[in-house]
């Protein structure tokens, strides 16, 4: 099966390429520029999925597309809507314009913020979608995009909202967990934007093990997994406080933990129900957080200790 990443060099696209590549599959990949893949042995495409004639050029010949490319960050998306906009929403466009040409299934990367602040926990893929941030709306858009082009273009297609991932010194460093842990190591005080946050964090290998099971069964022609969205976090809630005590044990640190003014578009309380990603995907998660965090701590330093470049992508 010949297939095709888009944001293929970010955190969760470098990861699940080289998972991928080493089952056999032929990976390409779609991105603006490329640091974390420079190792693999696959093709690697510089282009922009805001562009038609990028993405119609990459998605040639592909029998799969998995659509990761995203402005990524929910502050980001505050900070500047017109370009989460472009990138989220017409980059999907762009996606969906491009699949509909090849007749490939399209398995898009979407996010918990579709949900917003959820009435009841554990959150189901059927409960109601409310984002409060612009990142969520983008995100939204998307999935009906694709959704609607199931209905009038026949597209095919795997929704994965994933909760906050974490594990690699590839992730962004602004994101809670990787700034938590570089504050903690170098003990500078951690900075928590309200504090009453209650999140579902997962761990990077059980994200991309759970979607190389999904294009296993795409592969294999088990099209029950189409046209269904799924769930990807851990299903246990864990409060921010505790996450920085977590991360102020496992890296002995020294930092003080100082609660500062809680955002508005920040999502008070999220659990993600992965009933329906074990059924239909084998999904599992195994790690504890405590577990994952340690494991992270470990690779941090490892990744310093080999005289690498240390800074987050």
């Amino acid at each position: 099966m010949r297939i095709l990443i888009t944001g293929g060099d970010g955190f969760i696209g470098s990861h699940l390429a080289e998972a991928l590549q080493e089952k056999g599959y032929d990976v390409s990949l779609l991105d603006v520029k490329y640091k974390n893949t420079t190792h693999l042995r696959c093709k690697r495409v510089v282009g922009d999925v805001c562009r038609l004639d990028d993405v119609l050029e990459a998605t040639k010949g592909k029998d799969l597309i998995i659509h990761l490319a995203a402005i990524s960050r929910v502050e980001w998306g505050q900070q500047n809507p017109e370009k989460c906009f472009n990138i989220n929403v017409l980059g999907t466009l762009n996606v969906v314009k491009s699949a509909v040409k090849t007749g490939s299934p399209v398995i898009l990367g979407s996010s918990r913020e579709v949900y917003g602040e959820p009435s009841r926990v554990p959150v189901k893929e059927e409960d109601p979608k409310q984002p409060r941030s612009i990142y969520g709306v983008t995100k939204l858009a998307a999935e009906n995009l694709i959704i609607s082009y199931h209905f009038t273009h026949g597209l095919k297609y795997c929704i994965l909202r994933f909760s906050n991932v974490y594990g690699s010194p590839r992730d962004i460093p602004e994101r809670v967990i990787p700034r938590f842990m570089m504050a903690a190591i170098t003990n500078k005080p951690l900075r928590i934007h309200g504090g009453g946050q209650i999140l579902d964090f997962v761990f990077i290998d059980y994200v991309v093990s759970g979607i190389v099971n999904l294009v296993d069964k795409i592969s294999r022609g088990e099209h029950e997994v189409l046209n269904e969205c799924y769930n990807i976090a851990s299903g246990v809630g864990t409060s921010i406080i505790e996450l920085a005590k977590l991360i102020k044990e496992i890296t002995r640190s020294e930092s003080q933990i100082v609660i500062e003014e809680k955002r508005a578009f920040d999502v008070t309380r999220f659990i993600g129900d992965i009933s329906k990603a074990k059924e239909y995907l084998n999904y599992e998660v195994k790690y504890s957080l405590k577990e994952g965090l340690t494991l992270l701590h470990r690779r941090l330093l490892e990744t310093h200790l080999r005289g690498e470049d240390g800074s987050y992508s």
